[in-house]
Formats: structure tokens, C-alpha cells, sequence
């Protein structure tokens, strides 16, 4: 593990760009609603001093460490004051405003919803149908690669991705409290490390490093304290998992990868580890919704922050997590899509897409579900027939996937719209054999 530094050791790391974590409360960190009026005359403060001071009493909130984000999002002097007073006096607090000053960086208004498809929440999933498909239906002629080629990222959802810092909810990126030592020093120190190192290169490669320390610290066997152990098979799955805990912990990391994006003005997709953090806050919250915890906005948060990972890497996970949450939410149409965008999107021998079509059946309104349920059994079809099987050890539960898939769908509809789905399947099924 990397050796502690001392305060004035800190100061130093500041000014030469190393920055390291330090040990600090958070309570209060979450920035108030925007001010008006006319900007405020520049602050008078010490920027060098005020630089140290974020480090050493917001930084390890901000998981960027310096600041960024309070400028990126144009926070006013006077609400950065007000926050800051929590933990440092006003002369220092007026030097932490100098130093945010200093950050030169274009700035966003402080309600954007980060990475909110094309900026534009709707009203409803119809709405969504309409303006993609132009009809309230699964379109008959939808191929694979046309459905491929529709990127969630350019599709507007109905979904409300979180604001950066809001006081009033906790469905934003702002975590409540610091991340922990009990991560940071797992293993060794190797969280700790790869984010000391992340702060001096700012580089892909230290922020993927230091992403995967976290990710495995949280949910490790091995680490006592980890919040996030989840044991499926389990007579209580969800015994060792603290869902407050772990929401908080990935929430950290998750602005992490997010401040990062901005930095270098990213918006695409860049790595599914990186994304893939987002739909793990979502998964902190599903469980806690599973278990019904005292959680506000659980489905909610379950659902933005899902859809926010699956997003930007939609071939990544089971797309019936996201399904139930969309569903709660009264967004089939959105569980759909969800279902079998990620299914073209899967890699070869990938027991997924026959998860998905079954995810599709359950999902899909009743009017949807014919050619929802055909247009699954349809792609699994084009991947057998191109040599695309899954591994043996999975074909048992392939077929039984397609099998569900087609009952769930029989359930829902007529017997001349049956007769169709029954041929799809019993050749999918063949295809398998």
C-alpha cells in the first residue's frame, strides 16, 4: 500500500499535480438550485491556498479532486461559500472560490441531466414509439441490422437521467459521503493507488485502472467491509449487501468516469467498464427496492441510472433488470426495445439472445407482441444459420428460453398470430439440436 502523506506533504502534491485522497466528511456537499441575476464580482481569495483547501475538505466527495465539477456547472460563489462553511472558515471557504474561478472550463447549466439522450426527457414511451418507429407497433419489417443501427444514445427516452447536484432528491451523480477507506485500501492499497496515479496522467488508462480497483473492492469476498456482496444462490441473496452503503460507493465512482467524459469532452461510448459503474448504482438500487428498503426513489434511481449504463453499452447485461424497472415505471414499450436492441447487440455463442426474447414476451404490450416475439425468434434464427450456437454447457437453457418465450407469448394473443410464432420457434428449436 502506498504510504499515507502528511497534510504538508498533500500541499505539496497539490502544486507539483499529484493529488492524493484524504480523509473528510461530506455532509453538505450537495449544491444548491442556480442563482440569478448579474454574475458576481470575482471573489477575493487565495487560489493557491484555496486549491489545497478543496483537496483536503471536498475532494473526497468530488471524486475529481479539483474542482471541476463546481465549474463545469457554474455553481455561484455565493452557494460554494455556503457549502464549503460546513467544513472549512469563510476566509478559507473565499479561497476555494478563487481556486474554482481559476479552473478554465466550459461551463453547463447546473439542471442538464448528464448524458440525457439527445437532452430531452418525454412525457411517455408512446411518444418514444411514435417518433422511432412512427406507429405504435414493433415494426413487421424491422431487420436486425436496421434495429442495430438505431443508437440508444440518439433516441430520447422518457427516463430522467439525474442532475449533477440537486439538494432536494438524491436521484443525482453527488454522493452523501466519501469513499471509503475500507476501499480505498483493499488489496493492498490498489484503489488508492491507481487513483493517485489517475490524478497526476488524468489519463483512459489510470481512470480504467482505478474504476476496476473500486469496482472490485466493492463487492469482493475477500473484503471484509465490502458493501456490495451480492451470493445469488443464496437461501438470502441479499444478506451481506448494504444497499445505502453500496448506492454511495458507485455513485463516488460514477462521477468519476462522468467528470472524466466532460474533461475531455466525451460523449460517446468509450469503455464498458467505465459504463458499466452506472448500471451497477442502478443494480444498488434494485436490490434495495427487492428488499424494500427504507430507499428514496428506488425504482427510479433503479431505472436512470440502468438505462444510463445500458445506453452506452447495450450489449453488456440482462436487459430483463432494466425491463422491470421500465415496467414499474409503466414504460413496456421501453422494455421492448430495451429487450431486443440488446440482443443484436450480443457477441457470438452468448446464451443473451434468447434471454432476450423471452425478456420480450414477458415485457411487450399485447398489441407489440406478435412481431416483438417474431423479430426475436427471427435474429436467433440468422445467428444459427450463420453458425452463431451457443456453448453446450448453455443450450439446455437456450431452448428453454425459447420455449417460455413463445408460452409467455401465446398468452397474449390470438390463435391465427400463434400459428406463426409456433413455426419460428419449433425451427429455432431444430437449429439448437
Amino acid at each position: 500500500m502506498p504510504p499515507y502523506r502528511s497534510p504538508s506533504a498533500s500541499v505539496a502534491s497539490v502544486l507539483s499535480g499529484a493529488i492524493v485522497i484524504t480523509a473528510a466528511g461530506c455532509a453538505g456537499d450537495a449544491l444548491g438550485p442556480p442563482g440569478t441575476g448579474d454574475p458576481p464580482p470575482p471573489p477575493v481569495g487565495d487560489a493557491i491556498a484555496g486549491a489545497v483547501a478543496f483537496v483536503e475538505n471536498c475532494g473526497t466527495c468530488h471524486s475529481a479532486l479539483d474542482g471541476f465539477d463546481v465549474a463545469f456547472f457554474a455553481f455561484p460563489d455565493t452557494t460554494i461559500v455556503r457549502r464549503a462553511v460546513a467544513h472549512v472558515d469563510t476566509g478559507t471557504a473565499l479561497d476555494i472560490v478563487a481556486h474554482v474561478r481559476t479552473i478554465q472550463v466550459r461551463s453547463a447549466e447546473r439542471t442538464t441531466r448528464v448524458f440525457q439522450p439527445l437532452e430531452v426527457v418525454l412525457g411517455s414511451d408512446l411518444e418514444f414509439a411514435l417518433g422511432v418507429f412512427g406507429a405504435d407497433r414493433w415494426p413487421a419489417d424491422l431487420s436486425s441490422d436496421g434495429l442495430l443501427a438505431i443508437d440508444p444514445r440518439a433516441v430520447s427516452v422518457a427516463v430522467e437521467f439525474p442532475i449533477w447536484s440537486v439538494e432536494e432528491t438524491d436521484i443525482d451523480w453527488m454522493p452523501e459521503r466519501p469513499i471509503g477507506d475500507e476501499l480505498l485500501d483493499f488489496d493492498g492499497g490498489a484503489a488508492r493507488f491507481a487513483l493517485d496515479r489517475y490524478y497526476m496522467t488524468r489519463s483512459l488508462d489510470d481512470l480504467t485502472r482505478s474504476v476496476l480497483a473500486l469496482r472490485i473492492a466493492d463487492r469482493s469476498f475477500e473484503n471484509a467491509a465490502a458493501p456490495c456482496i451480492d451470493v445469488p444462490n443464496a437461501d438470502d441473496p441479499l444478506a451481506l449487501f448494504q444497499a445505502e452503503e453500496c448506492f454511495e460507493a458507485r455513485r463516488w465512482t460514477s462521477t468519476l468516469v462522468a467528470q472524466h467524459m466532460l474533461r475531455m469532452g466525451l460523449t460517446m461510448p468509450i469503455s464498458p467498464v467505465l459504463h458499466d459503474v452506472w448500471w451497477d448504482v442502478g443494480n444498488a438500487a434494485r436490490r434495495a427496492a427487492q428488499r424494500r428498503d427504507d430507499f428514496d426513489n428506488a425504482v427510479e434511481n433503479w431505472a436512470s441510472w440502468m438505462y444510463l449504463g445500458w445506453s452506452f453499452a447495450p450489449q453488456q447485461h440482462a436487459s430483463v433488470y432494466l425491463g422491470i424497472a421500465l415496467n414499474e415505471l409503466g414504460l413496456p414499450r421501453y422494455s421492448t426495445f430495451v429487450a431486443l436492441r440488446s440482443q443484436v447487440a450480443r457477441g457470438r455463442r452468448s446464451l443473451a439472445p434468447y434471454r432476450d426474447v423471452r425478456s420480450a414476451a414477458i415485457f411487450s404490450p399485447a398489441t407489440w407482441t406478435r412481431d416483438a416475439v417474431r423479430f426475436g425468434f427471427t435474429h436467433l434464427i440468422e445467428r444459427l444459420e450463420g453458425g452463431d450456437v451457443p456453448r453446450d454447457e448453455a443450450l439446455g437453457e437456450a431452448e428453454q428460453s425459447v420455449e417460455e418465450a413463445y408460452e409467455i407469448a401465446a398468452r397474449k394473443l390470438f390463435n391465427i398470430d400463434v400459428d406463426g410464432l409456433r413455426e419460428l420457434r419449433d425451427r429455432v428449436l431444430d437449429l439448437l439440436k
